[in-house]
């Protein structure tokens, strides 16, 4: 989701914006360290939200290409000289044939491509340490409503709204409460919900 719209979204629920207004650039910018702000301390309590970036490697045919940008995790979509494929870890091979496996050796990730070819896209995942207006930050859906109502509160005061109302705080608050209450289903429990939980994928379940 692109910060700008979950900025314009907060906005509106503290009725600073009207429906189908959008914010300016001014205002963006002023909620955009309150954001980033509000992700880091979200971070501490293992609600992890990232910043997508897409990162190109030059290559030179068939061989291994270390990554030299330090990412938290990748997609398993890529593109492979402007044609889609499937990555695969190695510890994941099962022997079927894909033309790029990718080895994790902390901090560096390693891309054994298995086919001539120029250029290897990937869609890399990091936690948001700086923002910008149009960047995008992928999370589960259940993350939207508690993270706008978060931020709209965060950021009332840059308003002129001292005191949001007690129904905005309420709803933020059990928000919260649910989406914190969805994150701790036990390692028992059945969950088709991916949760925050940073490993080598963005989202495991617990």
């Amino acid at each position: 989701m692109n910060v700008s719209n979950i900025i314009s979204s907060a906005l509106k629920q503290l009725g600073v914006l009207a429906a189908g207004e959008s914010a300016s650039a001014e205002e963006v910018a002023d909620a955009v360290d309150a954001l980033r702000s509000l992700l880091a301390q979200w971070a501490t309590d293992r609600l992890m939200v990232y910043k997508v970036q897409e990162i190109s490697l030059d290559l030179t045919g068939i061989g291994t290409y270390t990554l030299s940008q330090t990412v938290d995790s990748i997609s398993d979509k890529a593109k492979l000289d402007d044609q889609d494929i499937m990555l695969i870890r190695d510890l994941n091979n099962t022997g079927s044939y894909r033309p790029v496996i990718y080895t994790v050796d902390e901090p560096y990730w390693h891309f054994n491509v298995l086919k001539d070819a120029k250029k290897l896209v990937l869609n890399t995942f990091t936690l948001p340490t700086t923002l910008d207006a149009k960047d995008e930050i992928d999370f589960p859906a259940k993350y939207e409503r508690p993270l706008i109502l978060s931020l709209a509160v965060e950021i009332a005061p840059m308003f002129g709204i001292t005191e949001p109302s007690v129904l905005m705080l309420t709803n933020q608050a059990r928000a919260i409460e649910a989406l914190k209450r969805s994150n701790s289903t036990p390692i028992y429990a059945h969950n088709d919900l991916p949760v925050g939980v940073r490993k080598f994928h963005r989202y495991e379940h617990y």
